[in-house]
C-alpha cells in the first residue's frame, strides 16, 4: 500500500509542541537542546508546510492562533503515535515483545524442542511462540526462505544456512517381543529383508539414515509407509513389522516389555538447529545464543 510523504518532519512537529507548551521560542529551543534560531527556522517551515498560521506574539512570548490549539491536538497525538513506535521497537529490543516463528520435525518437536523452548518461554513470556511441525527437509526448505525464524531438523539441510549440533540421536531398530525378528540374538540386513519395514516415505530424512543402515538391503525391503514417526510407532506395536525409531522415543515401551529392541543393527544422527545466514531480529538472535549456551552445560 502506498503511504503519502507528509509536508512537514518530525522534528518540525516536535518543535511547533515545544513552543506550544512554552508560549516561548527561546525555552522551547532549551528544553529541545536546539538553539532559537533552528526552532523559529522549523515553525517557520512548518506553517509553510501547511499553509496555516499557527502562532502569533504576545509581548515577549507568542500563543497558538484557533487553527494553532485545533491542530496542537492531533499533533500531540500524531507524537505520541511517534513514542509509541520508539516504545514498541525498544521493547522489541529487551524481549519485552515479539515473535519467534520455529520448524521441528516430529522428532525434534517430541524429544528436543519443548526442554529447549521452555526455559526460553519463562524468561521471555511476552515473545508470541509459533511452532511448525513437519518433515525435515521441509523446515529446511522454509528456514531457507525465510518463512521461518529457526528450525530443529535431524539429518541433512541446505547447504547455504547455519547449523548448530545440539544433540546426538540414536535410532534403533524395533519390533514386538512375539514378532518373529525378535528371537534373533543378532540381526543382518539380511534377515531384515525377509519382513516387512514400517517406514516414514521417501520425503522424511530418517529413511536417508535408515539406508546408510542397511545399505542394499533397504531397497529389497517391503515398505509399509505411514509418515509420522508416531503412526510408524502405533504400527510396530499392533505387530505389523519392524520399525526404525529413536531410541528415547521408545525406551519406556523398551523398558515395559511392549517393544523389543533388535540386537546387531543402531544408527547415529545429528539434531541440528538451522537458520539464515543474514542476521536476524532480536528474538531469534536471542533464542540462537540461548540454544549455544544450553550445549555448555
Amino acid at each position: 500500500m502506498w503511504i503519502p510523504k507528509p509536508a512537514f518532519t518530525i522534528e518540525q512537529l516536535r518543535s511547533f509542541l515545544a513552543v506550544a507548551e512554552h508560549e516561548h521560542v527561546s525555552r522551547a529551543a532549551a528544553s529541545l537542546h536546539l538553539t532559537q534560531g533552528a526552532v523559529t527556522q522549523q515553525i517557520h517551515h512548518f506553517e509553510r508546510a501547511l499553509g496555516l498560521r499557527l502562532f502569533e506574539r504576545t509581548g515577549r512570548g507568542v500563543k497558538l492562533t484557533d487553527a494553532g490549539r485545533e491542530l496542537a491536538i492531533t499533533a500531540r497525538a500524531a507524537q505520541r503515535g511517534f513514542e509509541v513506535v520508539d516504545d514498541a521497537a525498544r521493547a522489541i529490543k529487551l524481549l519485552e515483545a515479539g515473535s519467534l516463528h520455529l520448524g521441528a520435525s516430529p522428532t525434534c518437536a517430541t524429544l528436543y524442542l519443548p526442554q529447549r523452548l521452555a526455559p526460553f518461554a519463562t524468561r521471555f513470556p511476552r515473545v508470541s511462540l509459533d511452532v511448525v511441525v513437519e518433515p525435515s527437509m521441509e523446515i529446511s526448505t522454509k528456514v531457507r526462505a525465510g518463512a521461518l525464524d529457526c528450525g530443529l531438523i535431524e539429518g541433512a539441510c541446505h547447504r547455504d544456512i547455519v547449523e548448530l549440533v545440539i544433540a546426538r540421536d540414536l535410532l534403533v531398530l524395533v519390533c514386538r517381543p512375539d514378532y518373529p525378528l525378535a528371537s534373533l540374538r543378532r540381526v543382518t540386513p539380511a534377515h531384515l529383508e525377509e519382513h516387512r519395514y514400517i517406514g516414514r516415505g521417501p520425503a522424511w530424512g530418517a529413511e536417508a539414515n535408515v539406508r546408510e543402515m542397511l545399505g542394499a538391503s533397504y531397497d529389497r525391503l517391503e515398505f509399509l509407509n505411514l509418515g509420522h514417526p508416531e503412526y510408524v510407532r502405533a504400527a510396530a506395536l499392533e505387530g505389523l513389522g519392524w520399525a526404525a525409531l529413536p531410541l528415547l522415543a521408545v525406551q519406556d515401551d523398551l523398558a515395559s516389555g511392549v517393544l523389543k529392541r533388535l540386537p546387531g543393527i543402531s544408527g547415529e544422527r545429528l539434531i541440528r538447529a538451522i537458520r539464515r545466514v543474514t542476521p536476524g531480529g532480536p528474538t531469534l538472535e536471542e533464542f540462537w545464543r540461548h540454544l549455544g549456551a544450553g550445549l555448555l552445560h
